[in-house]
């Protein structure tokens, strides 16, 4: 297994063993949504390292989250595929010119998702993480 994801698996584990595991994920998202939103603000200062490391922290999260997906049904199944479509977008947007609006598109859906496992786990939704995406611009 690569570092990325074992630093992955950990990082879901560790969240796992101290809440809830739908807690654990809601602030996995949370935690992805703000790597995304430092990305943008790096890519605004022409920060290319800094916006790197910010989308491999989120498509880190992504990848333990998808492999964490318990399941072989088809809700399993498309759980999987839009974490995986998630992370190639993320990273094909990288160094575009037109990255600060891919990544906010792909935020939009995240918090989406977040949202969803929010209510299912409890949890208020969020809505000012998109929008602390957009301050500075």
């Amino acid at each position: 297994m690569s570092l990325a994801r074992d630093a992955a698996f950990a990082a879901y584990r560790s969240a796992a063993a101290a809440v809830h595991p739908r807690v654990a994920v809601v602030r996995l998202y949370d935690v992805a949504l703000r790597a995304i939103r430092e990305a943008i603000t790096a890519s605004r200062a022409r920060r290319i390292e800094d916006a790197y490391i910010a989308i491999n922290k989120a498509s880190q999260i992504l990848r333990g989250l998808s492999s964490n997906v318990v399941g072989d049904d088809d809700l399993a199944a498309t759980l999987r595929q839009v974490y995986l479509a998630n992370l190639l977008a993320l990273h094909s947007a990288f160094g575009k010119p037109d990255c600060e609006r891919r990544y906010m598109v792909i935020a939009a859906g995240l918090l989406e998702l977040r949202n969803a496992w929010a209510v299912v786990a409890g949890m208020p939704p969020a809505s000012d993480l998109i929008a602390m995406t957009t301050s500075n611009g």
